[in-house]
């Protein structure tokens, strides 16, 4: 029975609570992509092609650097070398791996990077934890202070739409998303435009909404996830941050 009224209240709370982000259609578009190791298996990036694409223009790209106490993404070092060369903004992003302890992965994390780019430092949380949810959480909610005791600037969670959701949209509300809601991972989206907004238990919109996983893109020769932003929230909240790191 309890079951039952938590799935009611979900549906209900999904009707009334969505906010409705028109942003990214009444502001100025801003397209970015996010990669990693997946998208230089065949080949690597051809970063001057992917900056001549225009269906979407690229303005923004999100690297992959490490994941969880020990992993490190094999492409991330030669990414930030291309991408500083043509002057493209970027960022990085840790993939949290939800059964280990965040000190030991902030450690990674601390060990392999030490060059941010011009947006803020992302966390990707979309994985459920063998731990208590409150655990889960706790965790969590460490290795984003930690990061912003350390680099004094305070990070993005990235997050898909359904675990936002479930997990993380009442705990978190001093940190701002970015949301996955795709078309489907089969899916290829019509002429790489985006479809439905994200649909949040949430009074405001992500500051990036990932609109795609499977996006054709010059320069690389496999599917590659899109995002879209506002000209507004790209230029007053997600460059400036960069701008707070001092390390």
């Amino acid at each position: 029975m309890f079951k039952f009224y938590s799935i009611l209240l979900l549906y209900i709370c999904l009707i009334s609570c969505k906010k409705n982000c028109t942003i990214y259609t009444d502001d100025e578009s801003i397209f970015g992509i996010d990669v990693s190791h997946y998208q230089d298996d065949k080949e690597s990036i051809k970063w001057d092609k992917v900056m001549q694409n225009t269906n979407p223009k690229i303005d923004f790209v999100y690297i992959r650097t490490t994941m969880g106490k020990n992993g490190s993404d094999n492409s991330f070092k030669q990414n930030i070398i291309e991408l500083e060369k043509l002057n493209i903004p970027f960022g990085v992003y840790h993939y949290f791996r939800p059964n280990e302890l965040a000190i030991e992965q902030f450690e990674n994390f601390k060990i392999h990077n030490n060059k941010f780019g011009k947006l803020p430092i992302a966390v990707d949380v979309e994985e459920k934890s063998n731990f208590s949810t409150k655990i889960f959480k706790k965790e969590l909610r460490k290795f984003l202070e930690l990061i912003e005791k350390e680099y004094n600037t305070k990070p993005i969670i990235y997050s898909p739409q359904k675990f936002f959701n479930l997990y993380l949209w009442q705990d978190f509300k001093d940190y701002k998303f970015w949301i996955a809601r795709q078309h489907g991972i089969k899916t290829i989206p019509k002429n790489n435009t985006p479809g439905k907004t994200p649909n949040l238990l949430s009074f405001k919109c992500p500051v990036i909404w990932q609109y795609s996983g499977t996006g054709n893109v010059s320069g690389i020769n496999s599917k590659v996830d899109l995002n879209i932003t506002s000209k507004s929230i790209f230029e007053n909240q997600l460059s400036i941050a960069s701008q707070q790191i001092h390390h």
